[in-house]
């Protein structure tokens, strides 16, 4: 199909992009290491592209301004090759051989989850700066991107008053990520005053979708979510467009704001989709902007299309962790740990981002947007300082449970 081609391109060039260090080289003493586990090629490649450039813009930036606390950062970058069996191989060698102070990295929840036990045995600090479906309690992990709070609530509050009692068709990628997102959505319609018609787990790689469109034009929902994973799986919105049900509100937590799906497809392919970001290249904030006109100067359109919510996390995500460490006086594991559990903020693209020390989570603010027609992006509502409540809501406070915390992922069904 014609946008799988498109996406299959996009994801080769990225593969192109892969580098092992930034920065002055210097004594190994004068230098901070960090680790970035990032998938440069595969069924990933395009987020992978994402991630590794916003990396290597913040670490050049921060070495351009005299570093962390005086030292260069060297970032050592493995291509993980959207094989989580890589992951882990590549996540051992960051601690045992390359002996970094904090691994950043991971796309998929999956990914994840196959390497957090291995950050964790290591004692690593580990940044998870994705977008995700929530609910990590670990001592040594921090999840700075979206969660469902920031993402799901505020549309369906929005489509929900506007169609009370709507009733609502999920299909999620199947693995953790969309079964646990699906939680999320079943939770958050029904505090709304919806309801769950079907949920359909699609397998990733999946991008024939004329069974799950039938199955939704037979439910005859009032709203759908589609929590899309990977290349293959977006071509459902071009398949869905042609089916002509522009007039079902889509939802979604991965497109159109992650790698710019509304920039990439021809209109009217994501017409009707509502998503939710902290930062997208259309945000019209004075800092939004400054930061997309800086990073589109060091950066082209062919290494990075769009500029999306991910961007925003990983930059955000490195400063964090230069503020921590200065703040701690070392680049040691636990030292850093206390100081970012103290409420550590920067202001970055998306605003203020503040680290909750009581679940490891970052509170920033967050705009629903619906996708037009024509592809242009209308803002509809912006949350200021949105957190996560649900980690805090079953009683554990990782600031004070240290090693002790339970590492471990919660999930509204299990809780």
């Amino acid at each position: 199909m014609k946008i799988f081609r498109k996406l299959a391109v996009i994801a080769a060039c990225a593969a192109l992009f892969a580098f092992t260090g930034c920065g002055e080289k210097k004594a190994a003493s004068d230098e901070v290491k960090l680790g970035l586990l990032c998938d440069i090629t595969g069924d990933l490649a395009i987020n992978g592209a994402i991630t590794s450039n916003a990396m290597k813009f913040a670490v050049e930036e921060i070495n351009a301004n005299g570093g962390i606390d005086g030292k260069q950062i060297k970032l050592i970058v493995y291509d993980t090759q959207s094989d989580n069996t890589v992951y882990q191989d590549m996540a051992r060698k960051l601690c045992l051989e390359d002996k970094v102070s904090a691994v950043f990295g991971g796309i998929t929840s999956a990914s994840r989850e196959a390497i957090r036990p291995i950050l964790e045995e290591y004692e690593m600090p580990y940044f998870y700066a994705q977008q995700y479906e929530g609910g990590v309690a670990s001592h040594y992990t921090f999840c700075t991107g979206c969660i469902p709070e920031m993402q799901i609530d505020p549309i369906v509050e929005y489509l929900l008053n506007e169609k009370p009692g709507a009733r609502c068709y999920i299909w999620a990628a199947d693995y953790n990520f969309g079964q646990i997102t699906s939680e999320w959505i079943v939770k958050s319609v029904k505090d709304h005053g919806g309801s769950i018609i079907n949920i359909e787990f699609v397998p990733l790689g999946v991008s024939q979708f004329s069974s799950t469109i039938a199955n939704i034009n037979a439910a005859k929902p009032d709203v759908v979510f589609s929590i899309a994973a990977g290349a293959a799986q977006m071509s459902f919105y071009e398949q869905w467009s042609n089916a002509k049900f522009a007039d079902i509100p889509l939802v979604t937590t991965t497109s159109g704001l992650m790698c710019g799906e509304h920039k990439i497809f021809e209109a009217p392919a994501l017409a009707n989709l509502h998503v939710a970001s902290p930062y997208f290249e259309e945000l019209n904030t004075p800092e939004a902007q400054a930061f997309t006109k800086k990073f589109r100067e060091k950066v082209s359109a062919s290494e990075v299309p769009y500029l999306g919510m991910d961007i925003e996390t990983v930059y955000d995500t490195v400063y964090l962790y230069k503020k921590a460490v200065e703040k701690a006086g070392s680049t040691d594991a636990e030292a850093v740990i206390a100081a970012l559990e103290t409420g550590i903020s920067v202001d970055g693209p998306a605003g203020t981002v503040t680290i909750n020390g009581k679940d490891h989570h970052a509170i920033k603010n967050s705009t629903a947007v619906r996708i037009e027609k024509d592809h242009s992006v209308t803002q509809i509502v912006t949350m200021p300082n949105v957190k996560s409540n649900f980690i805090e809501s079953l009683g554990i406070d990782l600031s004070k449970s240290g090693k002790d915390s339970p590492n471990v992922q919660y999930t509204p069904s299990g809780n």
